[in-house]
């Protein structure tokens, strides 16, 4: 059961992934470093960017239940299936609570999508420490030292788009660093879920 789950885990983290590279091919009058990725989600590119969403739930859903009939043994197992599931539950409100485009007035609709997603972007990166630690004790090996070099790709890239929100360098570094943040936990989490299958 849980091989099974763990399976469709990592397929839609790949599909995830697939479809994210697929966003900046088709949606290219949004602009990679000024705009947001939630911004794919509003015009042209809405139906691409929720069916990256749906898929991304799946695959929350899919690894919470793989780590919780997976890894009975875990003492991080109730932890981090909790939290996978709040990030499925999180991921699948997303298509409901568009962003506000740059320049519009914030709407309420646009204020519940960032508390959405300062929520997926602390527990998604919270919860790296949790299966790093998992990752070097129980598969070892290089996936272990990619999940390693992830997690800190995740922290910096985290910490520079903390730094550009707040100051007069987000037009120039919050669209890199967000897609290196999102990149980093995706493939990260892929892992997490081979790793399963190991």
């Amino acid at each position: 059961m849980s091989t099974a789950l763990a399976v469709v885990a990592a397929v839609a983290f790949t599909v995830r992934l697939i479809i994210f590279a697929a966003l900046h091919v088709v949606g290219r009058s949004y602009n990679p470093v000024r705009h947001a990725v939630s911004d794919y989600a509003v015009g042209p590119t809405r139906g691409l960017s929720t069916a990256m969403t749906v898929v991304t739930a799946a695959g929350w859903a899919a690894l919470a239940a793989a780590v919780w009939t997976g890894l009975p043994a875990w003492s991080d197992k109730g932890q981090a299936t909790a939290l996978l599931l709040v990030l499925a539950a999180v991921f699948a409100v997303l298509p409901l609570a568009p962003t506000d485009l740059q320049g519009a007035a914030v709407t309420t609709i646009g204020r519940l999508h960032y508390v959405l997603a300062i929520t997926w972007f602390a527990i998604s990166y919270s919860l790296t420490g949790n299966f790093s630690r998992w990752m070097s004790d129980a598969v070892g090996g290089t996936a272990a030292s990619v999940a390693s070099a992830l997690h800190i790709a995740a922290l910096v890239s985290l910490i520079v788009l903390v730094v550009a929100l707040v100051t007069p360098l987000r037009r120039r570094l919050f669209g890199i660093a967000e897609r290196v943040f999102i990149v980093a936990i995706s493939v990260f989490y892929l892992l997490v879920a081979i790793g399963l299958l190991l």
